[in-house]
């Protein structure tokens, strides 16, 4: 009788021969349509479509809108719907993850459909319209996406994967920012974009459903070593509630629950920041050039934390103190900046002396984002303690993105001072950054993943003990 060696994926399982088995015939055929790859690159340009294009828009300030006001209140709209669609994994056990992908693209549609009236009729109902469709589809894609990130590639390569998915994402931003600057670079002068800006906007974000369908299903997937995912059973969808509370209220996700608060909760702030202190075209060129520098730092983010010299302890730690140093030091800078744009109130465009300084703030705050964010997934796809759990600890942290970020959004849509709203932002920082690392400390010792079987991560584990 042949003897199997069994390996525990995140979100799924397979089966491998062992070593004196004839490979040829018990390892699956690789097929590129059905490995890893194609399937990330499948993932990566729905979320360029999607919420990468909405990210271009959004990274403007304001949505490219004259004022934040409205547009911030639809947002808070958004995110608070966000906040229970992003608990999907009943409709992912239901209906599976390629149906929920392709559902989850459609409402940015509609988004950037509303953006395009209000810019050029002055229409205010269809804001609030397409914000609440754009959270009810959004929020099943950020789960789906997510959970298909962290089961399908190999535990040795998902670090890779991440940061090639994330620069999708910020792809479309930097396309978006080229459509921004290409149509705004007479705008000298604060003010709105160009209503054809979301014309544009609104025929990229129709390839998201198209391209979504697409995806191979969890049961066809093959790897390049071999392995296939084994597909979770489905269970009835109040067990599956039952079992989604129960990670919810884990001491592990508890502790990191603020840092997931933190991940989002920036972004309406420094939108609000940039619409109202700079032109019209230097807003377009911050959506241009943050991007970029997005996709850099998150590809190197990314090989930093699958470099194997390092324990996978050493690098969960290294990685989490580095960005949190970062991002704490980003605050006192835009703590200075802030208080002085407060008196004086700029309105700020690339031709001016006192430009530097608060504009390139403003991208340095956007890789913050853009490193918490990998970060963020990274870590979580060690807290799962059986393939199952991948989908919900998915789901949860994205639950609490939206949260944070329906709050933020709020807060921005009123008249409140900037100031006040970046000493939010600043305390949340203070208030993530120890009971996380209680957990980050435990990566690769406690937190190994539900591939903790698989050779390489014993391994990994052993040379952090050696290294300790």
């Amino acid at each position: 009788m042949s003897i199997h060696k069994k390996i525990v994926g995140a979100g799924a399982t397979a089966e491998v021969p062992s070593s004196g088995e004839d490979v040829s015939t018990n390892v699956p055929k690789y097929s590129w349509y059905h490995g890893v790859f194609f399937n990330a690159t499948i993932v990566g340009i729905s979320a360029f479509s999607a919420p990468g294009l909405w990210n271009a828009m959004n990274s403007v300030g304001a949505g490219g809108q004259q004022t934040p006001y409205l547009v911030m209140a639809g947002n808070a709209i958004l995110f608070a719907i966000m906040t229970f669609t992003c608990y999907h994994g009943m409709m992912a056990n239901r209906f599976g993850l390629q149906n929920s992908l392709v559902v989850g693209t459609v409402g940015y549609v509609v988004y950037s459909a509303a953006l395009y009236t209000n810019n050029r009729y002055g229409n205010e109902w269809f804001i609030y319209l397409g914000s609440a469709a754009c959270g009810t589809s959004a929020g099943i894609f950020w789960a789906t996406e997510g959970a298909i990130m962290l089961s399908y590639p190999e535990p040795e390569k998902r670090g890779r994967y991440l940061a090639y998915w994330l620069s999708y994402r910020n792809s479309g931003s930097i396309l978006g920012g080229i459509i921004n600057l290409a149509f705004n670079y007479r705008g000298k002068a604060t003010g709105k974009l160009d209503w054809r800006t979301y014309i544009v906007f609104v025929v990229l974000q129709c390839l998201g459903p198209a391209c979504s369908f697409l995806l191979t299903p969890p049961e066809k997937v093959v790897r390049r070593n071999g392995t296939r995912l084994h597909v979770a059973e489905r269970i009835p969808d109040l067990e599956e509630a039952k079992a989604l509370i129960r990670v919810l209220l884990r001491k592990d996700f508890l502790l990191i629950l603020p840092y997931f608060i933190y991940v989002t909760w920036e972004l309406p702030y420094i939108s609000s920041y940039l619409s109202l202190y700079f032109s019209v075209r230097s807003r377009a060129l911050a959506s241009l050039v943050s991007a970029l520098a997005q996709v850099v730092t998150t590809l190197l983010f990314g090989a930093f934390l699958d470099w194997t010299k390092l324990s996978l302890n050493k690098r969960a730690k290294h990685g989490y103190l580095s960005v949190m140093a970062l991002i704490g030091g980003c605050w006192i800078w835009g703590i200075v900046v802030q208080n002085d744009y407060a008196h004086h109130n700029p309105a700020l465009d690339w031709d001016d002396s006192e430009f530097g300084r608060g504009w390139v703030l403003y991208i340095f705050w956007q890789i913050n984002f853009s490193l918490t964010y990998n970060y963020g997934f990274w870590l979580i796809s060690f807290l799962a303690r059986e393939p199952k759990e991948t989908v919900r600890y998915m789901s949860v942290a994205r639950a609490a993105e939206s949260a944070g970020q329906c709050i933020s959004s709020g807060i921005s849509s009123t008249s409140a001072p900037l100031i006040s709203a970046l000493g939010v932002s600043f305390a949340l920082w203070g208030l993530a950054l120890l009971p996380t690392y209680f957990v980050v400390r435990q990566v690769g010792i406690i937190y190994v993943g539900p591939e903790s079987s698989v050779s390489t991560v014993q391994d990994d584990n052993k040379k952090g003990l050696g290294e300790s």
